[in-house]
């Protein structure tokens, strides 16, 4: 459907091996939402039109039950990332299959992250500003696990652009230095991309683009993946695409590893003292 409003678009495809199952799905707070359904509730506060899940089709049915306690079957649609192999290709692979499915800007969020409260409503502010590709970004330091390392979008900024951004696999801060896997160390003010972009419709003809592209040179590669912060930076280095900045405070948390959820669940539980409703009202 064409929108002007934008929909919300939650990644929640990944096979959870360092978390050691489907973490997309791990209860929160006193009704058991997934994590993922508290930025559901901040998107129709913020009056987003409706939300994408695009998953895998073994979660379609848990996903789909939980969702319809609150919210509409108008208002949610559950797009599944078909395999060819049991291993997921990626980030943008997943996100290429809402192209039939949305005409209209959306945001994009991990399910498995929580990005603070006003991140939907920040994103009606940037499309009231005319502006409909952006990165919402974090400061790396607290981003990071105490259990492990962690995949970060390592972001440059020019003229309040990405100019460039990085999608380096293994960060984590070890003897009170960020490091990655090639011993390179990071300020924990570093901007950082956590997979919240902004984006629009046209967005999607050149993602499908790039990833047949990929799907061609890689058909038989059990392990390949391609991911959007890779795609999204060469789309930019080729000046197809412009990515303004929006700098997000350090709300995030998140569920990398197993031993990461009773600090998440925690939070969430503060959460509902504070901003969120034990019980979630209707989206109608």
């Amino acid at each position: 459907m064409e929108s002007t409003k934008p929909a919300l678009v939650i990644l929640a495809a990944g096979l959870g091996s360092r978390f050691g199952g489907a973490k997309q799905i791990a209860p929160f707070g006193m009704q058991g939402h997934f994590l993922f359904e508290y930025a559901c509730l901040d998107a129709m506060r913020a009056g987003f039109e409706k939300v994408l899940v695009i998953t895998k089709k073994e979660l379609v049915t848990i996903i789909d039950e939980q969702l319809q306690k609150w919210i509409h079957p108008s208002r949610f649609q559950i797009v599944i990332q078909e395999q060819t192999r049991d291993k997921p290709w990626g980030t943008a692979h997943a996100l290429h299959f809402i192209k039939d499915h949305w005409k209209g800007p959306f945001l994009i969020l991990n399910a498995d992250d929580y990005y603070g409260s006003t991140i939907c409503q920040r994103t009606i502010d940037l499309l009231n500003n005319g502006i409909d590709s952006a990165a919402l970004v974090y400061e790396l330091g607290p981003t990071l696990s105490a259990n492990g390392s962690v995949a970060r979008g390592i972001c440059t900024i020019a003229d309040g652009e990405i100019s460039q951004i990085e999608e380096v696999l293994q960060i984590e801060r070890i003897a009170g230095l960020i490091t990655d896997e090639f011993q390179r160390t990071y300020a924990s003010n570093t901007p950082v991309s956590m997979n919240a972009w902004l984006l629009n419709a046209s967005f999607l003809l050149l993602l499908e683009e790039k990833v047949n592209q990929f799907l061609e040179v890689h058909a038989q590669d059990p392990k390949a993946e391609i991911y959007l912060p890779r795609v999204i930076n060469e789309l930019i280095l080729a000046k197809e695409l412009k990515v303004a900045i929006a700098t997000m405070p350090s709300e995030w948390f998140g569920i990398t590893y197993a031993a990461d959820l009773p600090h998440a669940q925690s939070q969430i539980s503060y959460l509902e003292q504070q901003i969120y409703p034990t019980v979630f009202p209707l989206w109608t």
